[in-house]
């Protein structure tokens, strides 16, 4: 009867603690997100193709464009008795495309730090900086828009850093994107934060995905594949005296693996480094990426770097204007498609970009504001030994809610 009660007593004691640890308010989703939209005209150059010239970047283009980007953004966190919080993100593109979903994932945040686990980027570009813009609408250094004719150009012949739907030469790092990531972030002391994140491959988890392991090597063909992607950085945001400081390094580093190629495979490395200096209205700035083996080809390395000088007025205004400035080095039998780099037929060749930008930004209220740009960007296309250039002018506005 003892050992009866004492089992009961457990069973009551067990109860009571699962009370207390559902004690806490469930998640509640808070609906969030933006509508960025914009209009813009480019001069390109626009000769046809010749006997031993490419088209250039204009031809048998228009001259202007309407452009989108949008989320739906839900979030929700809840704080248990512990004291531990978790919460959960959602972002939901705001038009129908191949990656629905975006940002996908859940944390856990404590005294200990913040772990994560979801469809996330790696922390050497979540944590990274980069010149001050003003937005990145019409940035040069943007991951994904891009507009401008020379972008068109680079999407057709894929000699991007980013490969097919991402014509940029971006000094952000990362090759899996977001993708299913293990995070670890530490607390912020004294403004000093470090992250890490493993990614197993490329690729997104989704509940209609399949549950197999991920192979090890490429499908056969003539792209290497990456996988294992190992991400570490870290991060400062404080003030020097009179002077606001924003200082971060990053490292990452993803497997590159094929078969049946005429590739050599080699690991992708990737190196980045950004310092902002805030002074009053003023914000000076830049940031660097040195990338090697890039896309897991053999030889070929790319750097990139930009600059910008940004001025926030007293009021609703601001201004700023920024340079970038990028390198390609095509190894031997390497040259650029939609997909990223292949194997192919041809010498190794360097490709030069340059970018130019002034901003202008009104901020009409509480998550309202309209912006305005004006641009030249320039291509040197080793392969062709030719050099494009683009004009462009274009304005937008900028939702957020």
């Amino acid at each position: 009867m003892k050992k009866v009660l004492l089992g009961t007593t457990a069973l009551v004691s067990a109860g009571l603690v699962a009370q207390q640890a559902q004690a806490a308010d469930p998640i509640e989703l808070n609906v969030g997100g933006y509508q960025n939209w914009a209009v813009w005209y480019g001069d390109n150059d626009s000769n046809a193709a010749t006997a031993s010239l490419p088209a250039q970047p204009g031809f048998n283009r228009y001259d202007n464009r309407i452009v989108f980007d949008g989320e739906i953004q839900f979030k929700g966190k809840t704080v248990l008795d512990n004291g531990l919080e978790v919460g959960v993100r959602f972002e939901l593109e705001g038009e129908t495309q191949g990656d629905q979903q975006d940002e996908t994932y859940v944390y856990l945040e404590g005294s200990f730090g913040t772990f994560r686990v979801g469809n996330d980027d790696p922390v050497s570009y979540s944590m990274s900086t980069a010149a001050p813009y003003l937005n990145y609408l019409f940035a040069a250094n943007s991951p994904t828009v891009f507009t401008n004719g020379l972008s068109q150009f680079f999407s057709a012949t894929g000699r991007t850093a980013a490969g097919a739907g991402y014509a940029t030469f971006a000094t952000f790092p990362g090759m899996t994107g977001d993708d299913a990531q293990l995070m670890y972030f530490t607390p912020v002391f004294n403004g000093f934060q470090f992250g890490v994140s493993y990614a197993p491959s490329q690729g997104e988890a989704r509940s209609g995905g399949g549950y197999f392991l991920g192979t090890r090597t490429a499908s056969t063909g003539t792209a290497p594949a990456l996988a294992e992607e190992w991400s570490i950085a870290g991060r400062y945001d404080g003030e020097v005296g009179d002077l606001g400081v924003t200082v971060a390094l990053g490292y990452d580093q993803a497997v590159g693996r094929t078969v049946n190629s005429t590739a050599q495979a080699a690991d992708h490395e990737a190196y980045n480094a950004g310092l902002v200096l805030y002074y009053g209205n003023w914000g000076f700035g830049g940031s660097y990426l040195n990338v090697s083996n890039m896309r897991g080809f053999q030889g070929t390395d790319q750097w990139a770097m930009d600059l910008g000088i940004a001025y926030w007025s007293d009021g609703a205004w601001s201004m700023g204007a920024y340079w970038l400035h990028a390198e390609t080095d095509f190894a031997p039998g390497v040259l650029g498609v939609a997909a990223g780099p292949i194997a192919g037929a041809g010498n190794g060749v360097t490709d030069k970009f340059d970018a130019y930008r002034v901003q202008a930004q009104y901020d009409m209220g509480p998550g309202i504001a309209v912006t305005g740009t004006v641009g030249f960007d320039q291509f040197n296309d080793g392969a062709a030994s030719q050099e494009y250039d683009s004009y462009f002018a274009g304005a937008g506005i900028m939702v957020s809610f």
